[in-house]
């Protein structure tokens, strides 16, 4: 369930990234709209760097050393 919430915020993450470059390229206007998109992802990739640190410090997520 933890690592399901975790897939899901960074497919958000990656869909927010693209409607901020659809933004940029497509919108003629002195809209904000490029702006709030890259607040939201901000936002998701804070969130998700919390996730991962809570699933490390509760034993939800197992790390291991590369190659390992």
């Amino acid at each position: 369930m933890f690592k399901l919430l975790i897939i899901i915020v960074f497919f958000a993450i990656v869909g927010v990234l693209f409607s901020g470059l659809f933004f940029l390229m497509k919108d003629q206007s002195d809209s904000k709209r490029v702006v709030n998109a890259l607040a939201w992802r901000v936002g998701l990739a804070a969130l998700l760097i919390a996730l991962v640190g809570i699933g490390i410090a509760t034993g939800a997520l197992q790390p291991h050393g590369v190659g390992g």
